[in-house]
């Protein structure tokens, strides 16, 4: 017999994988990818089986990666909770596209940093963040 908590649990699962519109992705300390939604295929091309265990620096576009802007956008949302970007980004067919990024820091109990989730919408011409 299923819970109210098994539910609930299944319920958020759902809402976060069946979300197209925005890419959500979980993300450990270094960037790697863990876990994602069906969002992140409709945006930036991957599968879950070509994306998992990657870093998110995959994202980024090769002068945004030497620059290490990923790793400051981490670092930022580690210090602050959040860190705000838009920029180009790159799908896995090579296009560029321009993201609204919002990365959030996940804690523990004692307040500890243990990864992050890491939301992107393609902004086209007209929206507004």
């Amino acid at each position: 017999m299923e819970t109210k908590k098994d539910l609930l649990e299944q319920l958020h699962r759902k809402m976060i994988e069946e979300i197209q519109d925005y890419a959500i992705i979980l993300l450990d300390l270094d960037g790697t990818i863990l876990s994602w939604n069906q969002g992140v295929e409709k945006i930036k091309g991957y599968t879950e089986d070509q994306i998992l265990g990657q870093n998110f620096r995959i994202f980024y576009m090769p002068q945004d990666r030497e620059a290490k802007l990923p790793e400051q956008l981490l670092e930022l949302a580690k210090r602050e909770g959040r860190a705000k970007h838009i920029g180009r980004r790159i799908r896995k067919n090579g296009t560029i596209f321009w993201g609204s990024v919002l990365i959030t820091a996940l804690h523990d109990d004692e307040e500890n940093v243990i990864g992050f989730t890491k939301l992107t919408r393609e902004v086209r011409d007209g929206q507004i963040d």
